[in-house]
């Protein structure tokens, strides 16, 4: 675990420690770091996306659908790490699989810790099997983060649940949030095709809403363009989201009998910095 330093006890919130293949608390509470080298630190066992979402999302993800979105990505965090010395400290909250993720640390010239949470513990163990460089963790966004104040630079939250007071707690002053969102026109073709969830009105408006509190909008980048998929790419593009837990028996057939689709992909990347205290 190279991040070791960052991460806080779920239950006391204190520093922890390691000893041997285990993480100890000054209070005694211990969690131990699987042959991977991720550590569950979820107090309860919380349901995630499946073993077979996750594999799809990784399937789909090599194939280089969305790199163009990482590639976005890893320049908004290059733009803001040119003024910062290293080492630089970057959460990606939702991490799944770990694509992401690994992109940047493709991308980095500079010494960095990188984090990933997420609370599927399939898709944590495949993260750290395949970026070892970067320490993974089973954690709930949804509750108070396992890290210390103020330690992240920059935050990544990619389709994943929002935490914005939390968030807020764990980068440090001036640091960058990345939220990413769906586009109004993301896998519109596919929406008209198949029964799949809506995009949610004002979307990007709520999300900005959700944390002036905390934090400053800096920009708006859009990311879209169209991909052609054939039949078994469809079904992992459907399975790798929500929609996979809401598709009927007829959907599913009807998604199976899909042989080729042009849609369109559409993203949107919120950059927000941290407001002065």
């Amino acid at each position: 675990m190279y991040c070791l330093h960052l991460l806080r006890c779920p239950v006391c919130h204190m520093a922890m420690e390691r000893e041997g293949a285990t993480l100890r608390c000054a209070h005694s509470h211990t969690f131990d770091i699987a042959k991977e080298g991720y550590v569950n630190l979820l107090r309860k066992k919380l349901v995630g996306d499946t073993k077979e979402m996750v594999q799809a999302r990784r399937s789909f993800l090599e194939r280089g659908f969305y790199q163009p979105l990482a590639d976005m990505l890893n320049t908004l965090v290059l733009v803001y790490l040119h003024d910062h010395a290293s080492p630089i400290n970057m959460l990606d909250a939702g991490c799944g699989e770990g694509y992401y993720l690994g992109r940047l640390q493709q991308s980095l010239q500079q010494q960095s810790c990188l984090l990933g949470f997420d609370v599927a513990k399939d898709a944590i163990r495949m993260a750290a099997k395949r970026y070892p460089a970067a320490s993974f963790v089973v954690a709930n966004l949804k509750e108070r983060l396992v890290l210390a104040d103020e330690c992240i630079h920059v935050l990544l939250n990619i389709f994943a649940p929002r935490n914005p007071a939390e968030f807020a707690r764990v980068i440090m002053q001036a640091g960058r949030l990345i939220v990413v969102i769906p586009g109004v026109e993301h896998m519109a073709q596919l929406r008209s095709t198949l029964p799949l969830l809506q995009i949610e009105e004002n979307k990007q408006q709520h999300v900005v809403e959700q944390f002036t509190p905390y934090f400053t909008l800096l920009d708006v980048v859009p990311v879209s363009y169209e991909l052609d998929l054939q039949g078994e790419e469809v079904q992992q593009l459907v399975m790798m989201t929500p929609n996979y837990w809401h598709l009927s028996d007829e959907a599913r057939s009807a998604m199976n009998a899909i042989q080729a689709l042009r849609t369109q992909i559409a993203f949107i990347c919120l950059v927000f910095e941290k407001n002065a205290v």
